[in-house]
């Protein structure tokens, strides 16, 4: 009669399956992406290169603010205006930057774009010794590398 013991048999009290997780369940693979055809294949975190973007869009926007507002309060009123004139693409940026949580693939672009102005602005700044100058082609020539990289674009167009 059978009792119901193994005698020396080892038995799995819950089978496991591929990677580690019971047998039905999804094992996440490192870096947000499932290991297998059962889960998502989209990122569930913010990549690095998205991470990086934004953070270089809130610092250059947020410098821009401060050395306007230190203008402002020395009464330095041209000065105001070029900061301001200068850094408008750090601004709108630093704007953006807030939504890459949330928002799709039209803000990535947009975001390219205003980096691409902010080329040009610090970029022409440089040449005429006008903010941001090399701050601003630096910035937005790396938040456009960053955006433009392929895991930033799985990021942006991931069902919400």
């Amino acid at each position: 009669m059978d009792s119901g013991r193994n005698d020396g048999a080892h038995v799995e009290a819950y089978p496991v399956g591929p990677g580690g997780a019971p047998e039905g369940y999804v094992a996440a693979a490192p870096g947000g992406y499932y290991a297998n055809d059962w889960g998502p294949t989209h990122p569930t975190t913010m990549p690095g290169p998205v991470r990086a973007a934004q953070i270089i869009s809130w610092v250059f926007g947020g410098v821009g603010l401060v050395l306007s507002v230190v203008a402002g309060v020395i009464g330095n009123i041209e000065l105001v205006g070029a900061l301001l004139a200068g850094f408008l693409p750090a601004f709108f940026l630093a704007l953006f930057a807030f939504g890459f949580t949330v928002n799709g693939n039209g803000l990535r672009i947009a975001s390219i774009v205003f980096a691409s102005f902010g080329i040009l602005w610090g970029l022409s700044g440089t040449v005429q010794g006008l903010p941001p100058g090399l701050l601003g082609f630096g910035a937005s020539l790396a938040i456009v590398i960053l955006l433009s990289q392929r895991r930033a674009g799985e990021w942006f167009k991931r069902p919400h």
